[in-house]
């Protein structure tokens, strides 16, 4: 046996060297298997972490907006859509005079006992019209991703521009007087359009502004 390990004596060696160097290696990789799940639990918790704060700032839960009147309470509609389903008297009441020619009104009109007052958004949107007309006054409309228009017709002044984004309540600009409804004097025309049809915003007042439908 001696002369066995004698004559062996390098191999020996050798192999009890790399039979160290295998154990070695197996206890490194045994304490990395160890804390490996808890690496792999804190990169979970920050994903999950993420997805959280970006569902916060989607907020679902907000409420839908709703279309509100353009005009401060107690300022009243003195001219109606023109509605079938209004009396005669209503009706009558619902057109527009101009150049010797009767029209139905297709929006309402707004007026304060010939007062000025401010005029809001209804909804929010973008401003995709500002021009002075020489009938209709300063008009603006916004327009929103739902295919609802609010336009705004016989300002005296305006306060937004062109391709801005506004929010609902935002001011859009002052009441004034008209060529085209001049016996209103200072008055607001309001008008609501779904696809580029007019249609009475008395029936939506009040009402989400996505659900609006001709």
């Amino acid at each position: 046996m001696k002369l066995f390990i004698k004559r062996n004596r390098r191999v020996l060696i050798f192999t009890a060297v790399v039979l160290f160097f295998l154990l070695g290696v197996g206890v490194v990789q045994l304490i990395v298997n160890q804390y490996q799940p808890y690496n792999d639990t804190a990169v979970v918790k920050v994903d999950e972490g993420q997805e959280e704060t970006n569902e916060s700032n989607d907020d679902p839960q907000a409420p839908a907006e709703k279309l509100i009147k353009p005009v401060d309470d107690g300022i009243e509609i003195v001219k109606k859509f023109y509605d079938a389903s209004l009396s005669d008297e209503e009706l009558e009441n619902a057109l527009v005079y101009f150049e010797g020619v009767y029209r139905p009104n297709l929006g309402i009109d707004f007026a304060n006992d010939n007062k000025a007052f401010e005029v809001k958004a209804a909804c929010s949107g973008t401003v995709t019209k500002k021009e002075n007309d020489a009938l209709l006054g300063w008009v603006v409309t916004v327009t929103n991703e739902n295919g609802i228009a609010t336009t705004y017709q016989s300002l005296s002044e305006v306060t937004v521009e062109k391709d801005a984004v506004i929010k609902q309540g935002d001011k859009i600009g002052t009441s004034g007087e008209n060529v085209y409804e001049s016996e209103l004097k200072n008055h607001l025309h309001f008008i609501l359009e779904k696809d580029n049809q007019a249609i009475n915003p008395e029936k939506y007042f009040d009402q989400e502004v996505s659900k609006i439908a001709l």
